[in-house]
């Protein structure tokens, strides 16, 4: 029987802690699903490429590929520059089927990722603070779409709905306003006891580094209040679950590429 391929498609980073937390969890999703050959490839920055990747599964014998992007929100590089690799891929292998998924959004287990990472750092916290005393800040990418940020407020009001905080709120690292840093000054002057800060970033890199900075900042200016950095997803166990079930969803009803 001939293998199905499972290509998991990342941006790249010029950061090899960045790459190496794709690799792990690309591994992890392989180990739950052996009967998927399942490789990775990467838009920029890193290798193997997309293209280097899709070519190593048709050489290892897969006439079916599923492809994901490996990207929280179906910004540009989910709705087109992955597509535009993938047809030409199949222009020129025609032989070979690939459906294409969609990107996470507003994904249920990534959902519940997040929540997690949230009240992981408030078991982790001292002081019985309560929830009508704490604000939440997520911090998102940003991006120049505008259904990618609809959809990271409404992530923020899952999140604010499953703890009840007194305040939730969201920001963005750039390309999207309002700016991280201005949202947080604002939410420090006011009398929340505590601050949860929660990164909305799959892996590591500088703009996450920048916001645990920057909180670090604010915080040494209110030391009367309790500030929280908050994980990235990273390879949560429920972002693991949330990749399988794309993969799975993928194979059903993915989007069937024409070169």
């Amino acid at each position: 029987m001939t293998a199905t391929g499972v290509l998991i498609c990342g941006h790249g980073s010029r950061e090899a802690t960045a790459v190496r937390e794709f690799r792990v969890l690309a591994g992890q999703v392989a180990a739950r699903l052996p009967q998927f050959r399942i490789e990775t490839g990467f838009l920029e920055f890193s290798t193997p490429s997309i293209p280097d990747g899709l070519e190593k599964l048709r050489q290892i014998g897969c006439r079916n590929i599923l492809v994901i992007p490996g990207t929280l929100f179906s910004g540009g590089h989910a709705q087109r520059d992955i597509p535009a690799i993938l047809q030409a891929f199949v222009a020129q292998f025609p032989e070979i089927r690939v459906r294409y998924g969609q990107a996470f959004d507003i994904h249920p287990d990534f959902v519940r990722a997040a929540c997690e990472r949230v009240s992981d750092a408030i078991d982790t916290a001292y002081g019985g603070i309560a929830p009508e005393e704490t604000a939440m800040l997520m911090v998102a990418r940003g991006a120049s779409d505008p259904e990618v940020l609809a959809s990271v407020r409404t992530i923020s009001r899952h999140i604010h709905i499953a703890f009840n905080f007194a305040h939730s709120d969201v920001a963005f690292s750039g390309m999207a306003s309002p700016l991280f840093s201005s949202v947080l000054e604002r939410i420090a002057e006011h009398d929340f006891r505590r601050v949860i800060i929660l990164p909305y970033f799959l892996f590591t890199g500088t703009l996450v580094q920048r916001i645990y900075d920057g909180v670090d900042e604010i915080a040494a200016s209110h030391p009367e209040k309790q500030f929280l950095k908050c994980p990235y997803l990273s390879n949560h166990p429920s972002v693991i679950d949330g990749f399988i079930a794309r993969i799975v969803e993928t194979g059903q009803t993915g989007m069937v590429m024409h070169g």
